[in-house]
């Protein structure tokens, strides 16, 4: 046995040697690849930006400039309609050129004659012949009224060597042409700040990289920096060439040890050298001196291991056998199930610490399993909640249909799918008074608790505004107004509205931001023209639009949420309004719930078992008028 232990540890020693040398070097050689692939990407992604910062400021202040230039011809028009003479609103646009980053101003007359500038000294007029001014022409359809915003890229200026930054925008009152100027000193010296060159030289001065090079498209180098004593690196091997290539046209990172330097190539895949490549060299001296050290640990451990194992082995026999057989039967009890067993080794060793272990994982499998039990209970206790909140939510909804037996001049079903327990669509119809039903569809921004409370207000204010106002338009005024209130959480609710004449047949509606309804008929299926309206909640104040459309007898209008449209397949792939409205389209002369179920199964279909997203939501109603006393009429029918 003692034989046995010693030549085992012998060869345990000598692989182990190996395997740590072999380790060691892959492990550091990874390390370095990983940190040369970082740095290479990095400097990739800072190529690029570097390359398109100028172009993101200089879009960045001509959106600054087109507010200054619209504040300019505001204030402008304000202080022609309060009397002002031009004197005085050139004394007072001059200040403001001398106490701000602005530096030019020019305000022209119906004409394009710039009346109002701080350089007094130039008498300067628009022209529209790109010939005459080359620069200023772009503005003129500013004047005429085809234009009403004119941004101006950095260029330098026909009357001098200055690069300037022109915007304009047309006049608030009248035809003119409304003009800033900055002056683009600081887009010249940001282009120096954040030059490639200088990036490249400071990243090899850091001392952790030996060369960095940057080529474009072409293989030719734009920027290359190395430390000093490595110049013979200047020049580009026909191998580094080829693997530039694959890296540029491939789109992947290579990387390459060659001698004691470790090339990391990345692509440069965007912006204004997208197609270029970076070639970053990483030093491999550390790994080198990582390995020379894994040996000489090796060496002595090697030594201790034969010097010492012959008398250990004795030691360690005796002291690991008893207490592993004792520790071998106990866990076999709490493998069974037996979870009060307990290992009784006192052992100060590993094996004591494995049997300490051991009952510190019955202790805490116990106490996991109790808890297992309380949270299953929980989860149990939440899911009836959440169901009992879903029976008060559609309780909230009508939901009996036909919903008016006594009236036969239409027809009307509705249903709604929540894509949890609880949702935030919501649809109503209700009788203003004994002609007009006023139907609505709503779909609150998020889903699950939280969507559900706010469309529960959102409804009951609906119902208690509808009873006072009976213009679409104004009750979704009104409506906005109240929820905008104290909306401290920022929910907003999209909604669609109309009031009925079943008499005529006739419906003024207003949309807030809601998916547009199909009014289906003889005529084809087309989706109801839009008016200006926004969501509800966002902003207080926000003006609502009206239209009027009138239904024949036999046509019919369905509201939705985009719960439909927006459901998708396996692939990922959208409903789309496109395909509601073939579906609509397909012949079909049943009743309202017959139409509204079919949509539902081709959206079912459509997903094809795929969870569904969000809410869904359809009302349709089927206006039939006099014709009701007739018969049953389908849809389609003309």
């Amino acid at each position: 046995m003692l034989l046995m232990v010693i030549s085992l540890l012998v060869a345990g020693v000598l692989a182990t040697a190996t395997v740590l040398a072999w380790s060691s070097r892959q492990a550091l050689l990874a390390e370095t690849e990983a940190e040369g692939v970082v740095i290479a990407r990095l400097l990739a992604r800072s190529a690029e930006f570097g390359a398109s910062v100028r172009s993101d400021v200089e879009d960045a202040i001509g959106e600054q400039m087109i507010v200054e230039a619209t504040i300019v011809a505001h204030l402008v028009a304000i202080a022609e309609g309060a009397g002002l003479t031009p004197r005085e609103i050139n004394a007072r646009l001059r200040a403001i050129v001398e106490e701000t980053v602005l530096d030019e101003f020019w305000v022209t007359d119906e004409k394009g004659r710039a009346y109002l500038r701080n350089k007094v000294e130039v008498d300067f007029a628009f022209s529209p012949d790109p010939r005459e001014q080359p620069q200023a022409h772009v503005f003129w359809p500013l004047l005429t009224g085809e234009r009403r915003i004119v941004v101006q890229e950095a260029r330098q200026r026909e009357v001098d060597t200055e690069v300037f930054k022109y915007v304009g925008v047309a006049g608030i009152d009248r035809p003119r042409i409304v003009q800033v100027g900055y002056h683009a000193k600081f887009l010249e010296q940001l282009g120096q700040r954040v030059g490639l060159t200088r990036l490249v030289d400071d990243l090899v001065r850091g001392g952790n990289l030996t060369a960095i090079r940057v080529v474009d498209r072409d293989m030719a180098t734009l920027a290359f920096s190395a430390l000093p004593g490595l110049r013979e690196l200047q020049d580009l091997s026909r191998t580094d060439v080829a693997r530039l290539r694959t890296v540029a046209s491939e789109g992947r990172t290579l990387s390459a040890v060659d001698g004691p330097t470790l090339k990391v190539m990345a692509p440069i895949e965007s912006g204004e050298l997208a197609g270029g490549a970076i070639v970053v060299h990483v030093p491999t001296d550390r790994v080198q001196a990582a390995i020379l050290s894994q040996a000489w640990m090796a060496t002595a451990v090697a030594a201790f291991v034969l010097l010492g194992g012959l008398l250990v082995a004795i030691v360690v026999a005796k002291s690991f056998s008893n207490p592993i057989m004792s520790l071998t039967e106990t866990t076999k009890r709490i493998a069974g199930g037996d979870l009060m067993e307990r290992v009784n080794i006192s052992a100060r060793n590993e094996i004591g610490e494995l049997a300490a272990s051991f009952n510190d994982m019955t202790a805490r499998l116990q106490r996991a399993m109790d808890e297992l039990r309380e949270t299953t209970a929980a989860k149990e206790r939440i899911e009836s909640e959440l169901n009992i909140a879903r029976e008060i939510q559609m309780s909230m909804l009508p939901k009996i249909f036909p919903p008016f037996p006594d009236r036969h001049e239409f027809d009307l079903y509705a249903i709604i799918i929540p894509a949890r327990e609880v949702g935030g669509d919501f649809y109503d119809f209700f009788f203003i008074d004994d002609h007009h039903l006023c139907i609505t569809v709503g779909d609150v921004s998020g889903k699950g608790v939280p969507a559900s409370l706010f469309m529960a207000v959102t409804k009951a204010l609906f119902r208690a505004t509808a009873g006072k106002i009976a213009s679409p338009a104004g009750i979704l005024s009104q409506l906005n107004g109240e929820i905008c209130r104290d909306n401290d959480s920022c929910t907003f609710v999209t909604m669609f509205c109309a009031v009925v004449d079943i008499r005529t047949g006739q419906i003024e509606y207003s949309n807030g931001g809601h998916n547009l309804p199909f009014v289906l008929g003889g005529g084809g299926v087309q989706p109801l023209e839009n008016t200006e309206g926004m969501a509800l909640g966002i902003v207080e104040g926000a003006r609502f639009g009206a239209r009027t459309i009138v239904l024949r007898p036999g046509d019919g209008l369905l509201l939705y949420t985009d719960g439909i449209t927006e459901a998708t397949d396996r692939q990922g792939q959208l409903f789309s309004e496109q395909r509601l409205q073939r579906v609509l389209e397909a012949p079909n002369g049943g009743s309202a719930e017959t139409v509204v179920r079919g949509v539902i199964e081709e959206v079912r279909k459509f997903s094809g078992g795929a969870p569904q997203a969000d809410d869904i939501t359809a009302l349709l109603i089927e206006y039939f008028g006099e014709r009701r006393a007739g018969g049953r009429q389908g849809i389609y029918s003309t």
